[in-house]
This record gives C-alpha cells, structure tokens and sequence, in this order.
C-alpha cells in the first residue's frame, strides 16, 4: 500500500502519525510525507537559520521512521488563511498525483491551530478521489477549537512496538520539544500514547478518525 501524510508543519508528522509510519513501514507499505508550511517565520527572526534546523528534523526522523520521500512546500507559517485555498489543494493534489496513494492522513478540523484546519479542509477537496482518509490529532491544539465538532477516534494503532521510535524520531525536533508538562515534551506523547492504548486495550496507540474507507 502506498500511504500519503499530510502535515501543516515539520514535526506534525511524527506527532500524529509516527507510530503508525514505522509500523507501517515494517508491514511493507510505501509511506510519503508532505510539508505544507514551513513552519518558523512566525517563531523566528532567523528564518533561514531555522529553516535548515527543522528541515533536517524532518528529514532524520523521516530517515528513522522509513518516509520513503518528503516533499516541503514552504508556504509561510501561520498564515495559510492568507493564502487562496485553490492553490493549496493544487500542490496537495500534484502530490498525491506523484505518489497514488491508496490511503492518506491528515489533520482533524477540530484543531485550534488554523493552519491545521485549512491542511484538512484542502486535503479533503484535493483527496476526494482517495479510497481511505484517516484524520490525526495534536495534542495541545486538537479539540480545542469552539463549537466544533471534536475528535472522536473510531480507529486506533497498536505502537507498543514503535513508541520508542516515535519518541526518537520526534527528539530531532530539538527547537520544537519542550520540557513536560509542554504538549511537545517526550512525556506528554508517551501518556497520550497510553491513554490512546487505555481506550484500545493496548499497551500504547495512536487514534484516529476515519473520515472515509472504500473496500473494493
């Protein structure tokens, strides 16, 4: 199987699906990644400094994790509401022309994060042709937007065996990860992991919504 994910910025790959690439990975399937935002102009004066720190993040923990080919779009951070959607479900959609995935992950449009929410409204216009689309969570920006309708997993992923990756591949992300209680401290990912696996009956998970499953 060929799998395409989805991320607004650098480090949302692994926070929403890193367990799930491995494992993924290990059982055989192709995994993609793509980048929409750059994801440091709106935290950093030193943009290009930056730029490359985050980059290469993205790079090692895809080349940990098993990402078969990472595409970076650079759009500016935090400000994809500035950009015209159609041009953002274009470069969405030449990507999934390049990779023919049978099945993508992406953002839940629960998040607070409004470049989370724009990747998911795109994603969802440029994959509409795609037989299975799973939606991710954040911790620290899921769920915490108003009056919408929040996230509910009814998939779930056994990473018992990939968590310690995934806290490895998320630890290249130095600039990114904070000490706990931070959403982006190796803590928090491991008990939200747990909690994940509390609700499955598993030792570690990661959830997920199923937006759409075609069998064929």
């Amino acid at each position: 199987m060929k799998i395409l994910v989805i991320a607004a910025h650098p480090d949302d790959e692994v926070l929403g699906v890193g367990g799930t690439i491995s494992k993924s990975v290990k059982k055989g399937d192709e995994v993609y990644v793509s980048i929409i935002s750059e994801g440091v102009s709106a935290q950093y004066e030193d943009k290009e400094r930056f730029l490359k720190l985050r980059r290469d993040a993205c790079l090692n923990s895809a080349r940990l994790l098993g990402v078969k080919e990472v595409f970076f779009h650079d759009f500016p951070d935090a400000k994809l509401e500035n950009i015209p959607k159609p041009e953002i479900i274009k470069i969405i959609e030449e990507d999934i022309k390049k990779v023919n995935p049978q099945r993508i992950y992406t953002h839940h449009g629960s998040d607070l994060h409004k470049d989370h929410q724009i990747v998911f409204e795109t994603t969802l216009v440029a994959a509409r042709r795609i037989p299975e689309i799973f939606c991710y969570e954040i911790l620290g920006t899921t769920n915490k937007k108003p009056n919408s309708e929040r996230f509910k997993p009814n998939t779930y992923v056994d990473i018992s065996k990939e968590i310690e990756k995934k806290l490895r591949a998320i630890g290249f992300y130095e600039t990114e990860t904070k000490e706990f209680p931070c959403p982006i401290s190796l803590e928090a990912i491991k008990t939200l992991a747990k909690y994940r696996g509390v609700e499955s009956r598993l030792n570690a998970a990661e959830a997920f919504v199923c937006v759409r499953r075609i069998e064929k």
